[in-house]
């Protein structure tokens, strides 16, 4: 049976200085198995211009021709033949290239690439072991190395993070060719087979890190120590400095309350504050293990807002962030968004008609009027194309919803509930005449104001008396003979009008000569 193993020499040195510093540090441990000779193994594993004459001299002059079954031969990476291998874009957003080109689902992504992402831009990769390395909104990151060793199990991945934020679920590392590391100006960070995000900010010369599963290995460039970052804690890192104590990170928000299912596109995602945080995280994707992320905010107090979200099934994580800007666990929500077709917006309903403005996507509406909260018992339910409705309904208080219809039937959600007021149109008014004026009078309310028009015309264009007055009557001179049409309508003290009341239509009777108020017709919306 054969048997690989690894260790790494001279961890803090090892672990962050430069390429081949770090290769030259790292051996490879081969436990020899019946029939293997140094002739052998340099053909099986080395690279040129290695061979067996340096495993001879590395391994204290063992025997070229007959080396001891289980035996540790101890090899330098660096000597060993590379299998270059590549990362596959499992998921984009926005603004992201690489080299400069942009990107593509399923694009190869080979070692030497540098990454670039926007202001609001993601990118996901799934690297051969099957880790996922998510890029996060305007960072820069140089894919350094994915690699095997020709005969020996395992991958080496290596991230150098010049400025921004990377999230890291780091597949367990098995085989004497595994490794996961990424890189800061300041720090790198050495897995096993463990979850984690990295932050470099290169004008405040610092680098932190939180592990949220596994723990992480934590070394500064300049050689000082190395530090243990176990599951549950973070640390801020400044250059020239040691590495600081790990803080526990914040606990996950409480979501339990947040439903299922939104109606809204403007998203409203409210949560209680975490005690100790001065800072949120806000995630949405469209995979439960966030590899596809669209959205990412950070706000300082609940609730989390997003916008413009397509309709369908999506995933929300939030997590606080501390006063060193450290993040926390994450909380996570499986929500349905079925915001469209959008409702359209109410109009002014004060005067008792109701009207909305028109809706993206609608070809109709549908309208529900209430006397009671839930409308369990509806007064009017119907369709129609226009953007305006007479409610038909006695003077009164009611709430009214309405919602948008697709020409195919499919039905948006309900808007907010409003309120309606049908008011009581004035009443008929009497007429008395007196020294050539007319005094037209009607019963009336402490408070109401009066619009009162009187035409020439029953469409009321071409009007002889347009005024609005403080009590329930009206004098004016009289005019001369005809015919003449009068209407009022009156404005509550809380700014509520009615609609006008019905026409009442004067004439004068020539035979007597008289004038003739009328009953009122039907009142006009």
């Amino acid at each position: 049976m054969v048997c690989y193993s690894f260790r790494i020499l001279g961890v803090a040195a090892g672990l962050l200085a430069g390429g081949s510093a770090l290769a030259a540090d790292l051996e490879v441990i081969y436990t020899t198995r019946a029939g293997d000779t140094l002739i052998g193994l340099e053909k099986r594993f080395l690279a040129a211009p290695f061979g067996w004459k340096g495993l001879k001299v590395h391994n204290g002059s063992v025997n070229p021709l007959r080396v001891p079954v289980g035996s540790q031969l101890r090899i330098p990476e660096r000597w060993l033949r590379v299998e270059p291998r590549t990362a596959r874009v499992v998921a984009l957003q926005g603004d992201v290239s690489v080299d400069g080109r942009a990107l593509a689902l399923d694009s190869k992504v080979p070692a030497g690439a540098l990454l670039r992402t926007g202001e609001g831009a993601f990118i996901t990769l799934l690297m051969p072991d099957e880790s996922r390395l998510t890029v996060q909104p305007q960072s820069v990151a140089r894919f350094t190395k994915v690699q095997g060793l020709q005969g020996f199990e395992g991958q080496t991945t290596e991230v150098s993070l010049e400025h921004g934020r990377v999230e890291t679920h780091a597949a367990a590392q098995r085989g004497p060719a595994a490794r996961y590391q990424i890189r800061t100006p300041t720090t790198t960070v050495s897995v096993r087979g463990t979850e984690f995000r990295v932050g470099a900010d290169p004008v405040a010369h610092s680098a932190q890190a939180e592990v949220t599963g596994g723990e992480v290995r934590l070394s500064p460039v300049d050689g000082g120590a190395a530090k243990a970052l176990p599951a549950g804690y973070g640390v801020v890192a400044k250059a020239g400095a040691p590495i600081p104590a790990p803080r526990p990170l914040l606990p996950a928000p409480t979501l339990t309350a947040l439903p299922d299912r939104f109606e809204r596109v403007e998203l409203s995602l409210p949560f209680a504050p975490v005690d100790k945080a001065v800072a949120y995280r806000a995630q949405i994707a469209r995979d439960p293990k966030f590899a596809d992320v669209v959205a990412d905010t950070v706000f300082n107090t609940p609730p989390a807002r997003f916008g413009t979200l397509p309709d369908g099934a999506w995933w929300l994580r939030v997590r606080a962030v501390d006063e060193a800007g450290l993040e926390g666990f994450d909380a996570e929500h499986a929500f349905t968004l079925r915001a469209r077709p959008e409702p359209p917006k109410a109009l002014d309903t004060e005067r008792g008609t109701l009207a909305w403005s028109p809706a993206a996507e609608a070809a109709r509406y549908r309208l529900q009027i209430a006397d009671q909260p839930g409308f369990t018992t509806l007064l009017a339910d119907r369709q129609t194309a226009a953007l305006a409705a007479d409610p038909g309904l006695p003077a009164g208080r009611y709430q009214w919803r309405i919602a948008s219809l697709r020409a195919s039937g499919e039905q948006g959600p309900w808007s907010d509930a409003h309120p309606l007021v049908v008011r009581q149109a004035p009443q008929a008014a009497s007429l008395t005449i007196y020294n050539r004026r007319m005094r037209f009078a009607w019963p009336g309310s402490a408070g109401q104001i009066y619009d009162v028009q009187l035409a020439r015309d029953e469409a009321f264009t071409d009007l002889l008396v347009d005024q609005r007055i403080g009590e329930a009557a009206l004098t004016v001179l009289e005019p001369t003979g005809g015919t003449y049409y009068l209407r009022r309508r009156a404005t509550d003290p809380d700014g509520g009008t009615s609609p006008w009341s019905g026409v009442q239509t004067l004439r004068q009777i020539f035979l007597l000569p008289v004038w003739s108020l009328s009953a009122p017709a039907a009142a006009q919306p």
